[in-house]
C-alpha cells in the first residue's frame, strides 16, 4: 500500500473494519513507513483523550490491538449472520413463489407427457402424476406407467424429468425389468387396398404364427395382441366388429393421413403411429367434462394439445414437428377420426378365435400372463 492509502484505512483499520488483506498491507506498511507510523500513534492518542473525556481508564497498544481483533471478527460473524438470515428468507420465499408457479404449470407440463405416451405408445397410459417442487423455480415431475393385460392394469413403469421455471428437460422412462418390448405393431391397408398383397406374403406369413402361437398358449392364461383391419373403421363400427368376442378393446390406431402419405405398411412406435387408450381417452380432453365428449373430441383435443405445447411436446415424442400435428388435424377434420388397427386382451383362446375373422389382416402378440379374465372379489396394491 502507498502512504496515502495506508492513511485513509487507519479509521477501519483500528475500528477492527478492514479485510484480512488490507489489515496485513497496512501492517507491512506501518513497519517499514515512520510517518504513518506516527500518523497512527495520533489516532490512538486522539482516541486516548477522547477516553479521558468519558472517564475510561486508558488502554495499552496491545489491549487496544486486542479489542480491534475482537471488534472485526464480531463484525464478520454479524455479517455473516446477515448473510446466512437473507439466504433463508430468500430460500423460503422462492419455495413458496415456486410452489405457487409450478401449480399449474406442473399440471400442464404432466398432462403434455401423458397425452404424448397414450397418444404414440400402443396400450400404455400414465397415471399417478405429480410435481415436487424445490427452491429457485425447480420441480420434479413424475408419473406411473401402466397397460392393460387381461382384467388388470399393470404397472409397468414410470416417467421422471425436471423443470426450471418453464423449461422441460429430456424426459426419461424407467421400465420393470429395464425395457419395453416394442412387439405390438400394425399394418396400414392401403398396402392391400393397392394390391400389395403378393408383394407381402411375408406379412401374412409373421401374422400366422402369431395365430398358430394363440392356439399352442395353455387355456389358463390371458394375452395381449394388435390386429390391423382391412380399413378405416370409426369407433362404433370398431365395437361392432368384436361384440361377439369375449375380450376388450384398450387401444385404437387412428388414421392421421401421414402413413398413407408415406405409403406405408408397417407402422409401429416412432413411425406414424397415433391411437388413443381406451380406459384414459377422457383425460384428453382437458377441462371439457362434457356428458356429450367423445373419443373423436378427445383425440382431436390430444393432437391440439400436443401442439399448443410443442416444445415440451418434443421432449416426449421422437420426431415430433409441431405442422405435421397440424395436418393430421387437418386430415382427421376431413375424414374423421377413423381407425385401422386396436390392441385387444383377454382371454389367449378366445382371441385365437379371430383368426377367422375376415376384417382382421395382421395380427401381433405382445404379453401373455396367467389368468386373470375372472373378477377378484378383493384386491389391492401396497406402495410403501
Amino acid at each position: 500500500m502507498r502512504c496515502e492509502e495506508v492513511r485513509k484505512k487507519l479509521e477501519d483499520y483500528l475500528n477492527g473494519t478492514c479485510t484480512n488483506e488490507e489489515e496485513r498491507a497496512i501492517e507491512e506498511h506501518l513497519q517499514t513507513c515512520e510517518e504513518c507510523e506516527r500518523e497512527m500513534e495520533e489516532h490512538i492518542n486522539q482516541k486516548k483523550i477522547s477516553a479521558k473525556d468519558w472517564n475510561v481508564p486508558e488502554l495499552s497498544y496491545i489491549e487496544q490491538r486486542k479489542i480491534v481483533r475482537k471488534a472485526k471478527w464480531k463484525n464478520r460473524l454479524s455479517t455473516a449472520f446477515t448473510v446466512f438470515g437473507l439466504f433463508f428468507i430468500i430460500s423460503i420465499g422462492s419455495a413458496i413463489v415456486t410452489g405457487l408457479y409450478y401449480k399449474n404449470t406442473g399440471l400442464t407440463a404432466n398432462r403434455v407427457i401423458q397425452t404424448a405416451i397414450q397418444m404414440t405408445l400402443p396400450n400404455v397410459y400414465s397415471d399417478g402424476a405429480g410435481t415436487s417442487t424445490n427452491f429457485y423455480f425447480n420441480a420434479d415431475i413424475q408419473g406411473d406407467l401402466q397397460k392393460s393385460v387381461g382384467s388388470e392394469e399393470r404397472y409397468i413403469g414410470k416417467y421422471h424429468g425436471k423443470m426450471i421455471l418453464n423449461y422441460l428437460n429430456g424426459i426419461s422412462k424407467e421400465w420393470v425389468d429395464g425395457r419395453y418390448d416394442l412387439s405390438l405393431i400394425f399394418h396400414y391397408p392401403l398396402g392391400f387396398l393397392n394390391g400389395a398383397y403378393e408383394e407381402n406374403l411375408e406379412v401374412y406369413r409373421l401374422g400366422d404364427e402369431t395365430w398358430e402361437a394363440l392356439n399352442k398358449l395353455p387355456e389358463g392364461t390371458v394375452s395381449e395382441i394388435a390386429v390391423s383391419l382391412d380399413g378405416v373403421y370409426t369407433f362404433d363400427e370398431v365395437k361392432r366388429l368384436f361384440k361377439d368376442y369375449d375380450i376388450d378393446i384398450v387401444w385404437y390406431a387412428i388414421d392421421t393421413g401421414t402413413a398413407r402419405d408415406n405409403d406405408t405398411i408397417d407402422v409401429s412406435i416412432g413411425e406414424d403411429l397415433w391411437g388413443i387408450h381406451e380406459y384414459a381417452w377422457y383425460k384428453l380432453l382437458g377441462d371439457d367434462e362434457s356428458d356429450k365428449a367423445t373419443k373423436e373430441d378427445a383425440f382431436k383435443k390430444g393432437l391440439a394439445f400436443l401442439a399448443e405445447h410443442a416444445t415440451w411436446a418434443k421432449r416426449v415424442i421422437w420426431d415430433f414437428d409441431q405442422e405435421s400435428i397440424k395436418e393430421m388435424l387437418d386430415y382427421v377434420d376431413e375424414h374423421g377420426v377413423k381407425c385401422y388397427g386396436v390392441v385387444l386382451t383377454g382371454p389367449t383362446k378366445e382371441l385365437a378365435k379371430l383368426a377367422d375373422n375376415e376384417h382382421i389382416t395382421y395380427a401381433a402378440l405382445g404379453e401373455v400372463d396367467f389368468w386373470n379374465w375372472t373378477g377378484k372379489q378383493t384386491g389391492g396394491a401396497l406402495y410403501n
